[in-house]
């Protein structure tokens, strides 16, 4: 899993977590949360953070800059470029998830293994499928 609202970070622009952004989003649409849900909203936290330290917006090479040397939280964890394995690569925390059987929704996807990144608490035990 790359997102959950159990992930234990917050928006840079709001300050919500990503259990109150998923909450939110469930509440205004009557839809399930998705994965791609903080990603979209990190996309527009890296936005701000880049254009805040661009010196001139119409300076394509001072954009590129900017970007080249985000470091920045948000919903979605750190997005920091140069850390990665390739330089142009940010890379974020990643879980193993498990969809069960829902409360709210018919099926909940679950952190089950959190190996990878402990900050991410679990929410269940991978199961076998019957």
């Amino acid at each position: 899993m790359w997102w959950s609202p159990n992930h234990p970070f917050k928006s840079s622009l709001t300050g919500a977590s990503a259990a109150q952004f998923a909450a939110s989003y469930e509440t205004a649409t009557n839809k399930q949360w998705t994965q791609p849900l903080g990603f979209s909203h990190a996309l527009f936290e890296v936005a701000t953070n880049v254009l805040k330290r661009t010196k001139d917006i119409d300076d394509r090479e001072g954009i590129r800059n900017a970007i080249a040397s985000t470091a920045t939280d948000t919903i979605v964890g750190r997005v920091e470029w140069g850390k990665g394995p390739v330089k142009n690569v940010a890379k974020t925390p990643l879980v193993g998830g498990q969809w069960v059987k829902g409360k709210k929704f018919k099926y909940d996807l679950v952190v089950v293994s959190n190996k990878a990144a402990p900050s991410i608490p679990l929410g269940g035990k991978l199961a076998l499928i019957s």
